[in-house]
């Protein structure tokens, strides 16, 4: 038996811990019911009605879960198709910083060790906005990763802006 006063505090107490947990700016719905077989005591009939909606509720989003599942799946190609081409445009703004002569292990050095002025560069560049960015000290790392196997900055390949734009016009015209 929890009485209306009870239910908030647990509620609010639940939200704000599954808010540490999961890393996303929207909390998880949580939906509060009772799913006994027996009647609800009649203690508390106010949470009666607060039940039955939550109930109601859950059901009509289980049941619009395969019909959002489309969606779920086109925001995730979008997504993967955003960070594609934001690190192809990283890759070849990082080529064109790189001297062609000599100077190029110096150089690499500031490039890594600067990749957020980089990341702002092509974001103002290319019109990008900066929550399409990965973490930087992830990409710093990886970056990193790539370089200890030998390979330089020199080597990244060339922006290929006719698939760059095909890459656009899918984004802007066929997946919206």
């Amino acid at each position: 038996q929890v009485s209306p006063r009870q239910l908030l505090r647990v509620y609010g107490s639940l939200m704000w811990s599954l808010g540490k947990v999961f890393k996303t700016p929207e909390v998880s719905r949580v939906y509060i019911s009772s799913f006994w077989k027996l009647p609800y005591s009649d203690k508390n009939v106010g949470v009666h009605e607060i039940f039955d909606q939550e109930k109601e509720d859950l059901f009509r989003d289980l049941l619009d879960i395969p019909r959002y599942a489309a969606v779920r799946r086109v925001n995730e190609v979008v997504k993967r198709a955003r960070t594609a081409k934001v690190h192809a445009l990283v890759c070849a703004t990082i080529k064109k910083m790189m001297p062609t002569m000599w100077g190029g292990e110096k150089r690499q050095r500031e490039i890594v060790n600067n990749l957020d002025v980089v990341f702002t560069a092509v974001s103002i560049e290319h019109g990008i906005p900066p929550g399409d960015f990965p973490d930087v000290s992830v990409y710093k790392t990886r970056l990193d990763q790539w370089l200890a196997t030998g390979k330089s900055l020199r080597s990244m390949p060339k922006l290929d802006k006719p698939l760059v734009d095909q890459l656009d016009n899918c984004l802007k015209v066929q997946l919206t």
